[in-house]
């Protein structure tokens, strides 16, 4: 697995004076809109001696955004951090190609880092960071809920901790999404800040991996960042509670045997 919390580090390797201080030759995208740069012997490194530049953006709660890392000179990689400066985010390949893709909903409201980056040392080239937004981020589009149930006990059909393998499988008797795509949700308790990797893994089917919170709102989803068909999320929880995580197909009608894991 690549870097997790290579990017504070690497702000101090670069000289800079604290979590917040832009690395060389940073800047403002705003929403909505594209900005080019190009990666250069000169800029700052990450702790593996790979470039990267930062661009910063204001988002609120809940909205939903789209960060694109495109580059025709180098494998593009991507790194999300937070308003303290911590990594919420990151992806090498999701946006097709060689290029990177992040979608989420903001956990807080404050000013973020998009750190574009390469996959590889001594790599260098043009790049363009594209920043989408489609609105705050809707309730999850479960099934209607049991009359008088919590929105937390949809689908649950267990608890996990961290560090816990659990298996499952997809069947026909499964709840559905609003899209008819079967899914099991499997409740977590984190704590703020904390930072894991759910892992939804299966040879039976497209793997799809949802975090949402109490309320049955979109934290976070993927579809094949963990290699293969198998979904990978690295997110960290902006508050302490319990989440449901979703393990869920890309497609309809699709079922079968599956892992999920907390890291």
């Amino acid at each position: 697995m690549r870097r997790l919390t290579m990017v504070g580090v690497a702000l101090l390797v670069a000289g800079c004076a604290g979590s917040h201080v832009a690395p060389v030759r940073s800047g403002n995208i705003a929403m909505n809109s594209e900005v080019v740069g190009a990666l250069t012997r000169g800029d700052a490194r990450l702790n593996d001696g790979s470039v990267y530049q930062a661009w910063t953006f204001f988002g609120t709660q809940g909205q939903m955004v789209q960060i694109d890392v495109m580059s025709d000179a180098f494998d593009a990689f991507c790194i999300l951090q937070g308003p303290a400066g911590n990594e919420i985010a990151r992806d090498d390949d999701s946006g097709g190609g060689l290029n990177a893709r992040v979608s989420m909903a903001l956990p807080v409201t404050g000013t973020y880092r998009i750190i574009a980056n390469t996959y590889r040392q001594n790599q260098f080239g043009r790049y363009r960071v594209r920043l989408t937004s489609s609105g705050v981020a809707p309730m999850a589009p479960v099934a209607p809920m049991v009359t008088g149930g919590p929105a937390m006990q949809a689908g649950v059909v267990g608890q996990v901790l961290r560090g816990q393998v659990v298996q499952g499988r997809l069947t026909v008797g499964d709840r559905q999404l609003a899209d008819n795509t079967y899914f099991q949700a499997w409740t977590y308790y984190g704590q703020a800040g904390e930072a894991i990797t759910l892992d939804v893994v299966s040879t039976e089917f497209d793997a799809y991996a949802v975090i949402q919170d109490a309320n049955g709102n979109v934290l976070a989803r993927d579809d094949d960042s963990g290699g293969n068909l198998n979904a990978r999320i690295i997110f960290t929880l902006p508050a302490t509670g319990t989440y449901r995580l979703l393990a869920n197909t890309l497609r309809v009608g699709a079922t079968g045997a599956y892992t999920l894991s907390v890291r």
